[in-house]
C-alpha cells in the first residue's frame, strides 16, 4: 500500500504551501503540503523527515498527525494522505530543491481562498488550523 506524508509547516498564522510544477503527473501546477510517499520499510514520521528536507531544506522536530485523507477517487482508501502539524523545524523559513516544485510561499487564512490545491480536502483542514491553532 502506498502511503503519502503531508508537512503542514505553521508559524506567526501562515501555513507553508509548495505550487507544483507543470511537469508533475499528479495535480501538476496546483497548491500543495511539502511531503511526498514512504519508501518501503520506512516509518511514516521518517518519511515526513526525509521528504521536508529534500523539497525545501527543513527538518521538522516538534510535529502531531492531524488528519488522514485521500483522494476523492480512492473509494478503497488505499493510499492514505497523513497530515502533519509541524509547530517546530530547523532550517530556516525553507527554499526550494529539486524540480518537484515550481513556487514556494507562507499564506494567511485570507490568501487560501484564491488557491487550487492539489486535493480539496487540504482547503478546510488548513483552515480550521489556522483559525484556531492547536499548537
Amino acid at each position: 500500500m502506498k502511503k503519502i506524508v503531508c508537512a503542514a509547516f505553521i508559524s506567526d498564522q501562515k501555513v507553508l504551501l509548495v505550487k507544483r510544477a507543470e511537469h508533475r503527473k499528479w495535480s501538476a501546477g496546483r497548491w500543495d503540503l511539502v511531503g511526498g510517499h514512504v519508501d518501503r520499510g520506512e516509518e511514516a514520521e521518517d518519511a515526513l523527515i526525509r521528504e521536508c528536507q529534500e523539497e525545501v531544506g527543513l527538518t521538522p522536530t516538534s510535529f502531531t498527525l492531524l488528519a488522514t485523507v485521500y483522494e476523492p477517487d480512492d473509494k478503497s482508501k488505499t493510499t492514505p494522505f497523513y497530515i502533519y502539524v509541524v509547530s517546530e523545524w530547523s532550517g530556516g523559513s525553507g527554499l526550494l530543491l529539486g524540480d518537484e516544485h515550481s513556487d514556494l510561499g507562507w499564506f494567511r487564512l485570507p490568501e487560501l481562498d484564491d488557491l487550487t490545491f492539489a486535493l480539496n480536502d487540504y482547503r478546510p483542514i488548513l483552515l480550521k488550523l489556522l483559525q484556531a491553532p492547536i499548537l
